[in-house]
C-alpha cells in the first residue's frame, strides 16, 4: 500500500488540515514517529473499522483502538469528555453538532459511507411486507433505539409510513444498537428485525447470521444512511488519525468498505 503520495479522489478532503496533513499528503513519511488513535465508531461499521485498523496496522507503526456504539451515546460521551480522537458516526447530525461545539475539526468532516436499512424476517410470508409485520406480536418485532441509533430512526420513520396501527407501533421493542438487532433476530429471540446490511454480511462471512443477505427487504424509503466522520481537536496532529483519514480514501480500503454492504462513498463538506 502507498503512503499517501497520489491518493486518487480523497485529498481535497485533507487540504484543510493545516500542517501534518498537508505535509502528509505531498509525500511526507507516515511511518516516522508511531502513534495511538481511539476512534469512536457506529455499531453498525464495527466490523469493517477492525478490518480497516488490522489492514493498517500490518502496513505502519500505527496502533487503533476501535470503541464502538450507538451514534448518539459516543456523541454524548465525547461531549462529556471521553477521550476519543475521531468520530465515526452513522449520521451526519452528530458530526456537525460536534464541530458546533468546538470539540471537532471542522475541514475533517466528510462522509465515508453511505449504508443501507433492511427488514429481516426469517419466517415471513411471501412476499415480504413491511406492512405484514401488523400481523406479529409487536415484542417481537425488534429495532434499534431512534433516541440513540441513525439506523432506528430510519427505521421508525418507515414503521410510521406503514399501514399499522400507532399502539402496535409503540409496543415493538426497541434496543441500544443495530448490531444488537441482528443478534436477537439471529438468535429467534424477535421475529423480524430493521438491521444494517452491513451486519447482515458480517455475521453471513461468520457463520452466525443464517441468511443470503440478498433475500432481506432492502428498503427504499431512506435512498441511504449518509454516515460522516470528524476529529476530534485534541487529535488535530494525531499522526494515526491523519493516516486513517488518508488511507480510507484510498481504492483499497473503498473496496473494502463496499464489499461490507456499503452503496456509495461520497465526499462532502458542510
Amino acid at each position: 500500500m502507498s503512503h499517501g503520495v497520489g491518493v486518487n479522489g480523497g485529498s481535497s478532503v485533507l487540504c484543510g488540515f493545516r500542517g501534518l496533513a498537508l505535509f502528509f499528503l505531498l509525500g511526507g513519511s507516515v511511518g516516522v514517529t508511531a502513534a495511538d488513535a481511539r476512534i469512536a465508531v457506529a455499531a453498525n461499521f464495527r466490523h469493517t473499522a477492525l478490518m480497516v485498523a488490522r489492514y493498517l496496522e500490518a502496513d505502519s507503526p500505527h496502533r487503533y483502538e476501535i470503541i464502538a456504539g450507538s451514534t448518539g451515546k459516543l456523541a454524548s460521551q465525547i461531549i462529556n469528555g471521553a477521550p476519543f480522537d475521531m468520530l465515526m458516526a452513522a449520521d451526519l447530525d452528530r458530526p456537525q453538532q460536534l464541530m458546533a461545539r468546538g470539540l471537532a475539526v471542522p475541514d475533517s468532516y466528510f462522509i465515508y459511507a453511505v449504508g443501507k436499512l433492511g427488514l429481516w424476517w426469517p419466517d415471513a410470508p411471501a412476499p415480504v411486507t413491511v406492512n405484514a409485520l401488523g400481523d406479529l406480536d409487536p415484542r417481537s418485532v425488534c429495532i434499534a433505539n431512534p433516541a440513540f441509533a441513525p439506523y432506528g430512526q430510519a427505521a421508525w420513520r418507515v414503521l410510521n409510513n406503514a399501514d399499522v396501527e400507532t399502539e402496535w407501533l409503540n409496543h415493538i421493542v426497541r434496543v441500544d444498537n443495530i448490531n444488537l438487532v441482528t443478534g436477537l433476530v439471529a438468535q429467534g429471540q424477535a421475529k423480524a428485525g430493521f438491521v444494517a446490511r452491513s451486519a447482515v454480511i458480517a455475521g453471513a462471512r461468520k457463520g452466525s447470521v443464517a441468511a443470503d443477505p440478498d433475500d432481506l427487504l432492502w428498503l427504499s424509503a431512506d435512498a441511504g444512511i449518509e454516515q460522516a466522520l470528524v476529529v476530534m481537536e485534541r487529535a488535530r496532529d494525531n499522526a494515526a488519525v491523519l493516516y486513517w483519514i488518508e488511507q480510507i480514501q484510498t481504492s483499497a480500503i473503498r473496496e473494502l468498505i463496499r464489499r461490507d454492504g456499503y452503496d456509495h462513498f461520497v465526499e462532502q463538506h458542510p
